[in-house]
């Protein structure tokens, strides 16, 4: 019970100490502000594609999909997939949901974003379309 008693008096305290109204709580001299300049913001900017990117949509496949996508692996079997109507997590069967799967992952698939560009993402997607 005591110690209930010290809790809310501490805060109280602690809160009555603090100076929220302070418009220079950084202790800056006024030349100090006058000076202070603005850190640039730099764009974020997509990388140029290199030249010599693999655009093989069977090889991208491959080399990135199979290994999940293929008989008794972990991810759905893709055969076919693209004749459906929807994916097997529900959303439709077109290339902007399957881009976007790609780009972004979903739930135990990992996102390629950082991986491929986006024609490469094209090219497997494709690719998936002659499964």
């Amino acid at each position: 019970m005591r110690n209930l008693f010290w809790l809310p008096l501490f805060l109280l305290i602690a809160l009555c100490g603090c100076n929220t109204s302070n418009p220079n709580p950084g202790g800056h001299s006024a030349e100090e502000i006058a000076n202070a300049k603005p850190k640039p913001v730099t764009p974020a900017v997509k990388p140029a594609m290199p030249t010599n990117v693999n655009l093989n949509g069977a090889e991208l496949y491959s080399q990135n999909c199979a290994i999940c996508h293929s008989e008794g692996r972990n991810g759905p079997p893709l055969e076919g997939i693209m004749n459906r109507r929807e994916f097997p997590s529900g959303t439709p069967a077109n290339d902007a949901r399957l881009k976007d799967t790609i780009r972004l992952g979903r739930a135990m698939m990992p996102a390629f974003s950082n991986t491929l560009t986006d024609a490469q993402i094209d090219a497997i997607v494709q690719y998936v379309h002659t499964l």
